[in-house]
């Protein structure tokens, strides 16, 4: 039996940025099975279907390219033709907002997803509870990248909490655009660049919260809007390199 392996680029938008990273495989899962593609299983007691994906994102943050990979049983005809013919046919299956961008065959000793992706960019619209400049938004990002330590508190398994430093993790923070808006509040959109993976990570809303506590910005954190734009594998000479598009 010919085993083939694929990995997918697809949004994650308006409704569906509340499925929960858990249940995108049982949803990638029914959406082959209804399009009638064949996936592979592991083996064992208790098999599941070859479905992996990257880095996971949080409940409530939209995405413009995700990534997954899935191993299949067995594909027809040239290959080329076929990965066409199952992102169609796929798509129809799959909900609103999760949209299959692009495909491309994996090398059979190609590393997973989690293995190689190292960095993740996100924009985010920040409202702030008053007026505040440009120069105060990045003045406040330029001291927060100063520091050598930022310590953000998270609660682990059985409510224990722990401190962690998240300043290692955070490579740039970015004011792309301010707006004063007619109540006297400001709104900006920012732009992270942020490692990821197995190293560890750090959200921008952690960052956000961080930024209000030990620089003062009065950031609104309840109406943050969060997108990641772009999931990367940084090569030893700094270049980032899309995950799909690498395979090509």
């Amino acid at each position: 039996m010919i085993s083939l392996k694929i990995r997918l680029a697809y949004t994650k938008k308006k409704e569906a940025k509340y499925i929960a990273h858990l249940d995108l495989t049982r949803m990638f899962d029914r959406a082959l099975r209804r399009a009638q593609i064949q996936v592979a299983f592991s083996e064992g007691f208790n098999p599941h279907p070859k479905i992996a994906f990257g880095p996971p994102l949080p409940v409530g943050v939209e995405s413009e390219r995700e990534f997954v990979d899935i191993e299949l049983q067995e594909a027809l005809g040239a290959k080329g033709a076929f990965l066409a013919e199952m992102v169609g046919k796929m798509q129809k299956q799959l909900p609103p907002g999760i949209n299959l961008l692009d495909a491309a065959l994996r090398p059979k000793q190609d590393k997973a997803l989690m293995a190689v992706i190292n960095r993740a960019h996100y924009r985010a619209e920040v409202p702030f509870k008053e007026a505040v400049t440009a120069d105060i938004l990045d003045n406040a990002c330029q001291d927060w990248l100063a520091r050598e330590e930022v310590l953000i508190e998270r609660t682990k398994e059985k409510n224990k909490k722990n401190q962690k430093d998240v300043r290692p993790f955070v490579k740039k923070l970015q004011i792309l655009q301010t707006q004063l808006q007619a109540n006297e509040q400001s709104r900006a959109i920012m732009f992270f660049d942020l490692v990821t993976g197995n190293q560890g990570s750090v959200r921008p809303l952690e960052i956000l919260a961080s930024l209000a506590e030990l620089e003062q910005l009065p950031v609104d954190l309840p109406g943050v809007a969060v997108v990641r734009v772009g999931l990367y594998v940084e090569q030893a000479d700094g270049a980032l390199l899309d995950p799909l598009l690498m395979l090509k």
